[in-house]
């Protein structure tokens, strides 16, 4: 547990600049993906990240963008908790 909260806080203390995308396109997949994030949406905003890396075309700009998604990635891990009452369950299913 104290692993894990050590990591959370690393990993938000790790903040990058407001725009991270120079090319065009890149830039209007990111400010989409910048949305996401703000409304605590981090698995869409890191497909939207995904779309902003497919986007990119500078090596460091790819760089920064991977990043950034995978700052949402571990973000977005302890956010679905729910049940699944399918056929033979026998509890709480956890992604």
């Amino acid at each position: 547990m104290k692993s894990n909260a050590f990591n959370q806080k690393f990993i938000c203390s790790r903040h990058l600049a407001n725009t991270v995308a120079v090319t065009p396109l890149a830039m209007q997949l990111e400010k989409k993906a910048l949305e996401y994030e703000m409304a605590g949406r981090y698995r869409i905003a890191s497909t939207y990240w995904l779309k902003c890396l497919d986007a990119a075309q500078g090596d460091k700009e790819r760089a920064r963008i991977a990043i950034r998604r995978d700052q949402c990635i571990t973000l977005g891990i302890g956010l679905r908790k729910g049940e699944y009452s399918g056929i033979c369950n026998r509890g709480v299913v956890y992604d």
